[in-house]
């Protein structure tokens, strides 16, 4: 029997990251740029770590996915360590004063008390249920190295 009324949606592959159009009915913040992503098709959501992106900020991203299997990373080459992000973040719950947003999968931090987890040393804010998603990419200016990549002509998935 034939599909139908599905649709095929494309995946976007990028250091183990998966990609896929799709979209939110709420204002989210891309966990790259840190730009608001309104309801607009250039959204890409990540199937494994529920990571949050613009279309144009996909292939930017440099660290590996945290949602791979411990497996699938040891079965790296050697020469791809060169170029390795292991920086694990110190969470802490928080107590925010002002509506704050998931840096992790984009979405408000609800709640009155302990809507949070905050990293000590970076103070990245994320859910406790997207703690465990996270890259250990603690004080690694991210958007800052993406750029210097893509002077030298080089995409994040192409160097590692």
């Amino acid at each position: 029997r034939k599909r139908q009324g599905a649709v095929r949606r494309r995946v976007h592959q990028v250091n183990g990251h998966k990609f896929m159009a799709t979209y939110l009915r709420q204002p989210t913040y891309c966990s790259h740029c840190r730009d608001f992503i309104w309801y607009e098709a250039s959204l890409l959501y990540l199937q494994l770590c529920t990571c949050v992106v613009h279309k144009r900020c996909h292939e930017l991203i440099i660290t590996k996915c945290a949602g791979l299997k411990k497996q699938e990373t040891h079965d790296e080459q050697v020469g791809s360590q060169r170029f390795s992000v292991n920086m694990p973040h110190k969470f802490s719950i928080h107590n925010y004063k002002v509506p704050t947003f998931c840096d992790h999968c984009g979405s408000l931090l609800w709640g009155l008390l302990r809507q949070g987890l905050q990293c000590k040393v970076c103070k990245m804010n994320v859910h406790r249920r997207c703690e465990t998603n996270v890259a250990p990419n603690c004080g690694v200016d991210a958007r800052g190295i993406a750029k210097v990549l893509a002077d030298l002509g080089v995409t994040p998935d192409k160097i590692t």
